[in-house]
């Protein structure tokens, strides 16, 4: 079972050192600095604010403008609140996301909101909830698979 959730500025921590990674680290040096001014700032308005809005702002100080000749894609998916998790719900999202990958050498799948939308805040994480995560998961990581560039170096990461 997943641990209890991580805060999202915690969150957009990790994301941000993740990012550094496969981007300029310098760039993420940057953006901790800022992290850190606002939640010092801050703290109680960051411990609430939606991850999947930043997640964006953050990679766009990453990569900025991935233009169309960049050998590097990202893409972002914010899992919507929804009492179905249907196989056809999750294809149409993946392959709407994974043709914003397509074509480039390396790229990184991003899925937030996932284990909020199969577990509302207040609600307790249930066998049932744990077994409907992991399937979402397995059917993300069959998707992307049958989706992926071949011979293309692609990350999934799920928050």
């Amino acid at each position: 079972m997943p641990k209890r959730k991580a805060a999202p500025v915690d969150q957009l921590r990790i994301l941000n050192e993740l990012l550094g990674r496969v981007s300029d680290p310098q760039k993420a040096e940057h953006a901790r600095r800022a992290l850190e001014f606002a939640y010092t700032e801050h703290p109680q308005d960051l411990e609430h604010l939606p991850l999947g809005d930043y997640v964006d702002k953050l990679a766009h100080l990453h990569f900025g403008d991935l233009g169309e000749s960049a050998d590097f894609a990202f893409a972002h998916w914010h899992v919507p609140r929804l009492e179905d998790f249907s196989p056809l719900w999750i294809r149409q999202a993946i392959v709407v996301e994974m043709k914003k990958l397509a074509g480039r050498r390396e790229g990184l799948l991003l899925v937030t909101g996932l284990r909020g939308a199969v577990c509302p805040e207040g609600k307790y994480w249930t066998k049932h909830r744990e077994t409907q995560y992991q399937r979402v998961r397995n059917w993300i990581d069959e998707l992307v698979c049958a989706w992926a560039t071949c011979g293309s170096r692609l990350q999934v990461v799920v928050l």
